[in-house]
């Protein structure tokens, strides 16, 4: 019966093609295994630019808000605590306990710094608000544990 029994020729060629198949397999394995820490590090990096992106873009806005709500509102006293509570609202997403809101208020000279509760506010004054803010990064690979992000921004009453 010719056909019915596959030569010795054939069963090698099968045996052969099953083992290369085992072999790409283990290699496929081992690829793998040499290029997931590589991905994952790229991604955590990249997770952990995000966040510290976020959090300097929420700063420098809150400065901003601040400094703005500083100069539109120079009717109260309490001037410096209402500015610092404006800051802290606009960067709600950040944690509080990290957050400094420095407050100073200066004459048109920019030489003297006055009293930002009751000052008698002139054209030109201006509303100095700096925000630190202690980012604390999730992967320390490159940068360290903490980046200090900082903002300031300085508008005149008009």
């Amino acid at each position: 019966m010719i056909g019915s029994e596959p030569t010795s020729r054939a069963r090698r060629t099968v045996t052969a093609g099953r083992t290369a198949r085992r072999r790409r397999s283990g290699q496929s394995l081992v690829e793998f295994a040499v290029v997931l820490p590589v991905f994952l590090l790229v991604l955590a990096g990249i997770l952990d630019f995000g966040l510290g992106l976020y959090s300097q873009m929420t700063i420098i806005n809150a400065a901003r808000e601040g400094a703005r709500f500083g100069v539109v509102d120079t009717s109260t006293s309490t001037m410096v605590a209402d500015v610092k509570a404006r800051v802290a609202s606009m960067s709600g997403g950040l944690d509080q306990s990290k957050l400094n809101v420095t407050v100073s208020c200066q004459r048109p000279s920019g030489s003297s710094f006055v009293s930002c509760s009751g000052a008698q506010w002139q054209s030109g004054d201006g509303v100095l608000v700096t925000v630190h803010y202690d980012y604390a990064m999730l992967w320390p690979l490159a940068f360290g544990t903490h980046l200090d992000l900082s903002s300031t921004v300085q508008m005149r009453i008009e």
